[in-house]
């Protein structure tokens, strides 16, 4: 089985994916050159000896400079002749520009975000909403990440066949074994009291509520730090909501791999207080490292956080409760290493990227199965 896997989005997780899939066929990665050049490209370094990596694109994917170079890769993924087609998120324009060139392979689409996040700029909500929309009536089948994304997928494309959308998890991060030379797995508990926000700071993420919990923590805590570690564009927004005296670190960067595990090695806690999501990989991420959440319960975060267990759900928009969670967890070292060691287990058991590898293979394989019946 020839896979071809064109992304788009989510660099980390299309590679933990293609990683996994490896195993079980031929897979080669293709990525936009621009995509990749703002992030940190040593993700790749994970794929070099699972799949052929096919890097393209020099500007921005919307760019028509792209045009030439676009017909160029959908002819090269024609004279490759690949069983699966797999986009991750949505195409680009000049993709479904080109469309006829490749249209006879089988589409399959992981859509992680059936509708765009809160503060995304209007003309780009426009672009990626109407992408979306094509590619998905192209798909043969659609890959959600729970219940809630299918229902709104189904919701939203109506024309879609419940059984065409399928639900695989999200898949763990044990890729980051790559630059932790403890193994992620190996769930040491931090001496630290570090309470952790990490990723892209966007206006969807509630970050300022977990600024505004930070008063009533520190009146009954005293040994702890709240680490904001991610890339944002507007931090003066939230700025003016940190006190004087405040244990808070802003860490305003993007997050280079090789510090990643550090981030997670050293929290006691990864905080999630998003005023609205669909769902995330900062979870898994989390787990794979064997570290419970404080997360609100929002989209589909209550699939994958069972609460008590593996981490704690509270109302979003709610600094009180955020903090009274985060009192709970870090001054109860018990709880603490119950809910580390669970939330270990639950990545373990439910989140193994070999079985999603496993389900995904699966997949592939009814379409093509269905496509030489029918050819017949």
């Amino acid at each position: 089985m020839k896979v071809c896997m064109l992304v788009f989005g989510a660099i980390d997780y299309s590679v933990a994916l293609t990683s996994a899939l490896s195993k079980y066929c031929h897979i080669d990665f293709y990525c936009s050159k621009y995509f990749i050049k703002g992030r940190d490209s040593s993700i790749l370094n994970v794929l070099k000896n699972n799949a052929k990596i096919n890097c393209y694109g020099k500007y921005r994917i919307r760019d028509i400079r792209n045009i030439s170079e676009y017909h160029k890769l959908c002819t090269d993924i024609k004279n490759r002749q690949y069983d699966i087609i797999h986009f991750q998120e949505y195409g680009p324009l000049w993709m479904a520009l080109f469309w006829r060139i490749y249209r006879k392979f089988p589409l399959v689409m992981t859509v992680h975000d059936p509708y765009q996040h809160p503060g995304i700029p209007f003309p780009q909500r426009v672009y990626q909403d109407i992408m979306q929309r094509i590619f998905i009536h192209r798909a043969k089948k659609i890959i959600v990440h729970g219940s809630l994304l299918k229902n709104q997928v189904l919701k939203r494309y109506y024309k879609k066949a419940n059984k065409n959308v399928v639900i695989i998890p999200h898949g763990d991060f044990t890729i980051y074994n790559y630059w932790d030379k403890d193994g992620i797995s190996s769930n040491k508990i931090s001496p630290n009291k570090n309470i952790l926000f990490f990723g892209t700071v966007r206006a969807n993420k509630g970050l300022e509520y977990l600024i505004k919990a930070e008063p009533i923590i520190r009146k009954c805590l005293s040994d702890y730090k709240i680490i904001i570690a991610g890339k944002c564009d507007v931090f003066e927004r939230y700025e003016k909501n940190i006190e004087p005296g405040a244990r808070i670190e802003v860490v305003n960067k993007y997050i280079p791999n090789r510090e990643v595990p550090k981030y997670f090695r050293d929290a006691s806690v990864v905080v999630l207080p998003y005023i609205s999501a669909t769902q995330t990989g900062i979870i898994p991420l989390a787990y794979s490292f064997g570290k419970p959440v404080i997360a609100t319960n929002v989209g589909a975060i209550p699939e994958i956080v069972e609460d008590g267990k593996t981490g704690i759900l509270v109302d979003p928009r709610n600094e009180k409760a955020l903090a009274y969670a985060i009192i709970k967890l870090i001054s109860d070292n018990n709880i603490l290493k119950e809910m580390s060691k669970n939330a270990l287990q639950y990545c373990k058991e439910n989140l193994s990227r070999d079985s999603v590898a496993v389900k995904t293979i699966k997949i592939y394989s009814e379409i093509i199965s269905e496509q030489y019946d029918y050819s017949g």
